[in-house]
């Protein structure tokens, strides 16, 4: 296999896909980290208790993030979804259901 062919098929592996959607969920994490910290600072700087600083730094982030973050928290929703629904198929159990499967099958056909 040449450099290139080696390459190519570490382009498409496992790991590359991984990649991706976790790349997507920390940048939103640190989107959504942002939109709280940023008020937090500015009404600590006013002299605002720390707790009521963070009280109204979380509702003015959340309502930030559901204005403005909505195509970045639908991306991290399909990746999540992604991960989640290939960590459950690979090709050992698929090959043991379809054993499994043929085994059921022929013990209905004899009994």
């Amino acid at each position: 296999m040449s450099v290139e062919g080696s390459q190519e098929a570490f382009k498409y592996s496992t790991y590359t896909w991984l990649v991706s959607p976790w790349r997507k969920i920390l940048a939103f994490s640190i989107l959504r980290l942002v939109v709280f910290a940023l008020p937090f600072a500015i009404l600590m700087m006013f002299g605002i208790i720390w707790w009521a600083s963070a009280a109204i730094a979380a509702i003015v982030g959340l309502c930030l993030s559901y204005l403005f973050l909505h195509n970045q928290r639908n991306e991290v929703a399909a990746a999540l979804e992604q991960l989640r629904s290939n960590s459950s198929k690979d090709a050992d159990s698929d090959l043991e259901n379809e054993a499994l499967d043929r085994e059921e099958a022929e013990s209905k056909k004899r009994s």
